[in-house]
């Protein structure tokens, strides 16, 4: 296997990387967002509030890769 499954010429290799990751980021959404309710103080909450909308463009990033076709990416860095 490629460095990065984003490197290989299969596509099944390439999609499931991409929803692997889309999992992760949404489960570090959930912990973000309950912290967020949880966390008292303004700076904080704005921190977590900008964390959270940075995860959230990060699925959305991906789920467009999926929906482009999870084109190869030859000098792909990401790993799962």
């Amino acid at each position: 296997m490629a460095s990065s499954p984003f490197r290989s010429y299969l596509l099944a290799e390439r999609q499931e990387a991409a929803e692997a990751l889309i999992q992760l980021r949404e489960k570090e959404l959930k912990v973000l967002e309950r912290r967020w309710r949880q966390e008292r103080k303004t700076a904080r909450q704005r921190l977590l509030l900008t964390r959270m909308q940075a995860t959230r463009n990060n699925i959305v990033s991906w789920q467009d890769y999926i929906a482009e076709g999870c084109p190869r990416v030859p000098n792909a860095t990401t790993r799962v």
